[in-house]
C-alpha cells in the first residue's frame, strides 16, 4: 500500500481527496496527508487522515499535484527531486518548453509522472476504439467535442487551457496518436471552437464555455455508415446508431475517469518499486503534443471577451 500526499485541497483536489478515501478502503491507499497552506482547505479535508501545511518532511511514495495551475511545473519537478513520484493535474506546463522540463526531471531521477488527462481513462473509450478498428460506423468522417459548463470563468482563466485541453488530448488519442495537419480556433476565453484537421479529410470539432445554460459534456464520432455517442458523465455505456436505429452497449468497467487514474499510477509506482517495465498514461509525446496543441489553439484566437 501507498502512502499518497496531496498538494491543494480545492475543488478538484476534494475530487481527489474522495477518490484515495475510497481506494483506503479497499486497502489500495495506506494514509493520506493533505498539504495546503489554507487553513479553511485543511479544516475540510475531514477525510485525510492528517493535514499539514507545507511538504516539507511528509513521508510519502506518491504527491498528486491539485494546485493552481501557474505553480504545477515548479512543484513537479521539486517534488520529483525530493524523490516523490508524482500524479500533476494539467496543464503540465505553461508552455512546451516547461513540460519538456518537467519529463526531462522525471527520467533523470527515474521517478513515476502522470499527467492529468484523465479522460483518457473513461471506461467509453476503449469501447469507442473497438468500434472503430472493427469498422462499426464505417469510415470515420468527423468528431465532435461537446463541453459547456455552468460554471463561471475563473479569474484569468482561459476556455481553451482549462477545458479544451482534455479535448485535445482525447480526439487525437483517439485518432490514433496523430498529429493533426493543422490547429483552427474562434471565438474567446469564455466561448471557443476548435477545430483540428487530421489527414483523409477528418475534421474533430471542439465546442467549449464558460456560463453556459446546461452543463453538456458528450463525444460524437460520425462515420459514414453509423454514429458512435457518449456522454462523459455516464461511465458505463455508449451509444451506437445505424440506420437511425440506436443501441446501447455496455463498457466493460464503470471506474470513473479519476479513480481509473489513480489506479494506473498506482500500478506504476509498484511496478517501479518492483523493477518492473511501467508506461505511464499518456507518454511523454502526447502529454508535450497537448500543450503544444493548446498554446496554437490559444494563440489563434483573441484573449479579449467579445462586446
Amino acid at each position: 500500500m501507498l502512502d499518497v500526499a496531496l498538494l491543494g485541497c480545492g475543488r478538484w483536489g476534494t475530487n481527489h481527496l474522495r477518490v484515495l478515501s475510497e481506494l483506503r478502503d479497499l486497502k489500495l491507499i495506506r494514509y493520506i496527508t493533505v498539504v495546503d497552506p489554507l487553513s479553511d482547505a485543511r479544516k475540510l479535508a475531514i477525510l485525510a487522515d492528517e493535514t499539514v501545511e507545507s511538504l516539507d518532511g511528509v513521508e510519502a511514495d506518491l504527491v498528486i499535484i491539485a494546485t493552481p495551475s501557474h505553480m504545477h511545473a515548479n512543484q513537479a519537478r521539486n517534488a520529483m527531486t525530493a524523490g516523490y513520484h508524482v500524479l500533476v493535474e494539467k496543464p503540465l506546463g505553461c508552455c512546451e518548453a516547461e513540460a519538456a522540463q518537467v519529463l526531462a526531471t522525471a527520467i533523470e531521477h527515474g521517478r513515476v509522472i502522470g499527467v492529468g488527462l484523465l479522460l483518457r481513462f473513461h471506461p467509453a473509450i476503449k469501447l469507442v476504439k473497438k468500434l472503430l478498428v472493427t469498422g462499426k460506423i464505417g469510415r470515420l468522417e468527423s468528431l465532435q467535442f461537446i463541453r459547456r459548463t455552468i460554471r463561471k470563468a475563473p479569474e484569468g482563466g482561459n476556455v481553451v487551457e482549462a477545458l479544451g485541453v482534455h479535448a485535445i488530448d482525447l480526439l487525437c488519442h483517439i485518432m490514433g496518436e496523430v498529429e493533426p495537419s493543422a490547429v483552427h480556433a474562434t471565438g474567446d476565453e469564455i466561448e471557443a471552437r476548435v477545430a483540428l484537421e487530421f489527414s483523409h479529410g477528418i475534421e474533430a470539432i471542439i465546442d467549449l464555455a464558460w456560463g453556459a445554460e446546461n452543463e453538456i459534456r458528450t463525444v460524437e464520432l460520425i462515420g459514414n455508415s453509423g454514429i458512435i455517442r457518449f456522454d462523459l458523465d455516464i461511465h458505463d455505456q455508449i451509444s451506437l446508431i445505424i440506420g437511425g436505429n440506436e443501441v446501447v452497449i455496455p463498457c466493460e468497467s464503470s471506474y470513473s475517469p479519476l479513480e481509473a487514474e489513480v489506479r494506473h499510477i498506482i500500478e506504476a509506482i509498484e511496478a517501479n518499486k518492483a523493477g518492473l517495465d511501467w508506461t505511464t498514461v499518456p507518454e511523454h509525446g502526447p502529454a508535450l503534443r497537448g500543450v503544444r496543441l493548446t498554446e496554437r489553439a490559444i494563440r489563434a484566437m483573441p484573449l479579449v471577451r467579445r462586446h
